[in-house]
């Protein structure tokens, strides 16, 4: 169960960034058996679902599979991780025949060095994380219905999403979203209230942070899809290096990349307000 929460708070950051962070209708379709396979191709390390990893697990990669046979072993786990994600509220666990999770990241041992904002420019992240769920039933409407719900918690209504972050049919839907780290750094710089914020409580003025936020490059990006018969996700992401690790994902798991979606810059914009009209009383305590 330390294995679901883990990989779970993962991924919730993963989507919370995706959010602040895809072309066509097609989903991906994927069994848990080719899961595993795809894990073993990327060179991961299989963990058992109730083990408990470390930084450096990541740092090499993970998953853990569970396949229909097992999966009656499991349906507390299986109870867990659709709480997680809120899908409790409309999956059976009955209708659940397998999941599985993968995840690994590389730099994040150099989190630990992080003592002021500008470290920040030496950091080098590339990760990427992929969650599976096999469903005995169709559960697209009711998946994507909780996905629209959601985005609206953040202030994004679905009908101001293009063609190619957000789909749904009676058979297939997906959400794609995109952040340029580049983009959204200027789009930082350009708020007002968050620069009077830094300057006020993360004593750093106006034009080291510019020259911060100009030094910093990547990509953060998320897919959520479902079809008749599986939910797929995949996010993940770089900070100053190649996203390489999502593209081996995506190879390795046949899926489209999220990266390939244009940052939606007007949505953005007004997600960087909407959040930190939310938090931005909370994010005083930051500290380095």
């Amino acid at each position: 169960m330390k294995r679901i929460k883990a990989l779970a708070c993962v991924l919730s950051v993963a989507m919370i960034a995706g959010l602040f962070a895809g072309c066509s209708g097609k989903t991906t379709t994927i069994t848990t058996e080719k899961f595993a396979k795809a894990c073993e191709k990327l060179k991961l390390e299989e963990f058992d679902v109730e083990d408990s990893a470390d930084p450096d697990d990541y740092e090499t990669g993970i998953y853990s599979s569970v396949g229909e046979d097992d999966i009656e072993d499991y349906e507390y786990d299986v109870e867990d991780l659709l709480g997680e994600f809120k899908l409790d509220e409309v999956i059976d666990v009955d209708d659940v025949l397998g999941f599985s999770m993968a995840a690994k990241c590389t730099g994040l041992e150099d989190l630990d060095d992080v003592e002021e904002l500008e470290d920040i420019e030496d950091l080098e992240l590339d990760g990427a994380f992929a969650l599976h769920i096999a469903l005995d039933d169709n559960y697209v409407e009711d998946v994507m219905d909780v996905l629209s719900d959601t985005l609206k918690t953040v202030g994004i209504r679905t009908k101001n999403l293009s063609g190619k972050e957000y789909y749904v049919s009676e058979k297939a839907g997906y959400l794609r979203l995109h952040i340029d780290v580049a983009q959204l750094g200027k789009i930082l710089l350009e708020n007002d209230d968050i620069v009077e914020f830094v300057e006020d409580n993360l004593d750093v003025d106006e034009d080291d942070f510019a020259d911060i936020l100009n030094g910093l490059k990547g990509d953060v990006a998320i897919s959520v899809e479902i079809n008749e018969s599986n939910i797929f996700v995949i996010a993940g992401g770089s900070l100053n290096s190649k996203a390489s690790t999502l593209n081996s994902f995506c190879g390795a798991f046949g899926a489209s990349n999220p990266t390939s979606v244009p940052m939606n810059k007007e949505l953005m914009e007004d997600l960087v307000d909407k959040l930190f009209d939310m938090f931005g009383s909370y994010a005083k305590y930051i500290t380095f």
